[in-house]
């Protein structure tokens, strides 16, 4: 379960419009197979939408970097 408060707050900047607001999603960790929560922008630039707004940590220590696409993982 993710926790909220002082520097998550800043994946919800820019959410003043529903467009903008990134989405909460589960994929699998690539080197582990658990799952891990990320944020999604949902609309953006071409090459940023569809990605991770920030990077993610796996309980085994693996980094989901900022901008790489969803796509490229697995869905929990």
């Amino acid at each position: 379960m993710r926790k909220f408060g002082g520097n998550n707050m800043e994946l919800l900047d820019g959410c003043h419009e529903g467009k903008h607001t990134p989405r909460l999603t589960e994929v699998l960790c690539p080197k582990c197979g658990r799952p891990v929560e990320v944020f999604v922008m949902m609309e953006g630039p071409p090459g940023v939408t569809g990605t991770l707004k920030a990077d993610e940590k796996c309980a085994c220590g693996f980094v989901l970097p900022a901008g790489s696409p969803e796509e490229s993982y697995e869905k929990y």
